[in-house]
C-alpha cells in the first residue's frame, strides 16, 4: 500500500513539474517580425502615421514603425522592389501596376479617397487664360505625367463633363514643380496637380476648371505591403492599423493639434501653410471593388498591364 501511495506521489510530482516548466517557458517573438519600414512622400497620407508617433500609440500597441522619407515616386518604388521597405503609400495606378509586374504587393487600406472630398485633384488653367469653362479645355494643352494617377484623372474629369481626352493635348511634364512654375509663368495653358498644389496655384491667380471632389471618387492614395511583410509581420500590421485608428480619430477630432507637424513634414507651400485646412481622413478601410476594376480597366485600355488583374489579386483583406 506504502509502495502504491509512493508510485502515485512520484507520479503527480512529475507532472506539476512537465505542467509548471510548460507555463513559465517565456513565449518568445522575433522583435524584427514587430518593426515595420514604410517609405513615403512628404505628402498629406502621412499624417495618420506621424500623430499615431507622437501620440505613443505605436509604443502602446507594441509595434515600431520607421517612416522612410522619399523625395520622389521613383525612389520609393525601387526601394520597395529592392526589399528595402515592408510597404509604402501610393497610389491605385502605382499599386496595381506593382503588382501586375510580379512583385505582388498588395493594397491593404486607404490613406485617402474613401469619398470624392478627400485628396484633391484639380485641372486648373494659367492666370490670366481665356479658360473659363470646362468646354474651353477642348484644343489646350494641359500638363500632367503619363501612365500616372494624374493622367487617370484627368482623363476622368473629362469624361465626366463629355470631353474625350483626345480633345486635348496632354504633355508629359513629370516634375510637379515644374509644371506649376510652368503654369504661373503662363508657359502652358492648364496642369492637373493634387492639392496642396491646387491651394497654392488658385492663390496665385490660377482658375480651378475641374476638381475631383465633386465628381465620381477618381484619386485615391493606398497602403501597400509586401508578399514577405504580409506572411511574416501580420501581427506588426494588425497592431499598425489599430494604432492608426486612433491617430485618425484624433485628428478628425482635433485637427488643428496636428498643423504643426503636417506643416512640418509635408510639402506645403510657404504663401498657404498658415491657411491650408487639413483634411479629413478615412478610418482602415479598402477601396471598393467598382473603384479599382476602373482603374485596372483605364490601364488595359492602354496595355500597361502585363497580365489579366482583378479586385482579388490586388487586394488584402482582415487586417483590421
Amino acid at each position: 500500500m506504502r509502495r502504491k501511495i509512493s508510485k502515485v506521489v512520484l507520479i503527480i510530482s512529475i507532472l506539476s513539474l512537465i505542467f509548471a516548466a510548460g507555463c513559465s517557458a517565456p513565449t518568445k517573438k522575433d522583435s524584427s517580425n514587430l518593426k515595420l519600414k514604410i517609405g513615403a512622400l512628404p505628402i498629406e497620407d502621412i499624417l495618420p502615421i506621424l500623430v499615431a508617433e507622437r501620440q505613443g500609440y505605436f509604443e502602446e500597441e507594441g509595434v515600431e514603425v520607421e517612416l522612410i522619407p522619399f523625395q520622389s515616386a521613383i525612389e520609393s518604388q525601387s526601394a520597395i522592389q529592392a526589399g528595402q521597405l515592408d510597404g509604402m503609400i501610393t497610389d491605385t495606378i502605382v499599386a496595381i501596376l506593382l503588382n501586375n509586374s510580379g512583385l505582388d504587393v498588395k493594397i491593404t487600406s486607404l490613406t485617402l479617397g474613401s469619398t470624392p472630398k478627400e485628396g484633391r485633384f484639380a485641372i486648373v488653367a494659367a492666370p490670366g487664360s481665356d479658360i473659363n469653362s470646362p468646354a474651353d479645355l477642348k484644343g489646350k494643352t494641359i500638363g500632367i505625367s503619363n501612365n500616372s494617377i494624374i493622367e487617370y484623372v484627368t482623363d476622368g474629369l473629362l469624361q465626366e463633363v463629355g470631353i474625350d481626352p483626345s480633345e486635348v493635348t496632354k504633355t508629359s511634364v513629370p516634375k510637379i514643380p515644374v509644371r506649376v512654375e510652368m503654369l504661373l509663368n503662363n508657359q502652358i495653358d492648364a496642369i492637373n496637380v493634387p492639392d496642396p498644389l491646387v491651394s497654392f496655384a488658385e492663390f496665385k491667380g490660377s482658375k480651378i476648371i475641374l476638381e475631383d471632389t465633386v465628381t465620381q471618387n477618381l484619386s485615391q492614395a493606398v497602403v501597400i505591403m509586401t508578399p514577405e511583410a504580409l506572411k511574416e509581420k501580420n501581427e506588426a500590421l494588425r497592431l499598425f492599423y489599430s494604432a492608426y485608428a486612433k491617430a485618425v480619430k484624433d485628428i478628425n477630432s482635433n485637427p488643428a493639434d496636428f498643423k504643426d507637424l503636417l506643416v512640418d513634414n509635408v510639402n506645403i507651400p510657404e504663401p498657404i501653410a498658415e491657411s491650408y485646412t487639413i483634411q479629413k481622413y478615412p478610418e482602415p478601410q479598402l477601396p471598393k471593388q467598382e473603384e479599382i476594376e476602373n482603374v485596372i480597366e483605364w490601364l488595359d485600355k492602354k496595355q500597361l498591364l502585363k497580365k489579366p488583374a482583378s479586385y482579388e489579386d490586388v487586394i488584402d483583406k482582415g487586417l483590421f
